[in-house]
């Protein structure tokens, strides 16, 4: 169900709205009605903003690929899959060897 945009008869009172914060459940209509009568600068500013948060977003996610590939050496890497398929084959030879003591 679509609610109804609400219509601001001022700025100041869409402003009193968006002090509330989240709490005002018109706070998105209210923050829209600034933004649409907001001045060029102004705009320009809100449009930084959200290219400064976009690009905080991307270099975090950069970051933790990066740990996590530095994590270890290739080598390491190399020693913890043949440990690992050792281990398998270890544990597949012990359950073949107790399959045919049961039988």
């Amino acid at each position: 169900m679509a609610r109804e945009k609400v219509q601001f008869q001022s700025s100041a009172s869409a402003l009193r709205a968006l002090k509330v914060g989240k709490r005002n459940p018109n706070w998105v209509d209210a923050a829209e009605y600034l933004i649409e009568r907001a001045s060029p600068e102004v705009k320009l500013l809100l449009e930084a903003a959200q290219d400064i948060e976009r690009s905080k977003w991307s270099t975090d996610s950069d970051v933790d690929k990066k740990v996590v590939s530095t994590m270890f050496t290739p080598l390491q890497w190399t020693l913890m899959l043949l440990l690992g398929v050792a281990c398998t084959g270890l544990l597949i030879w012990v359950g073949t060897l107790l399959g045919s003591e049961i039988c």
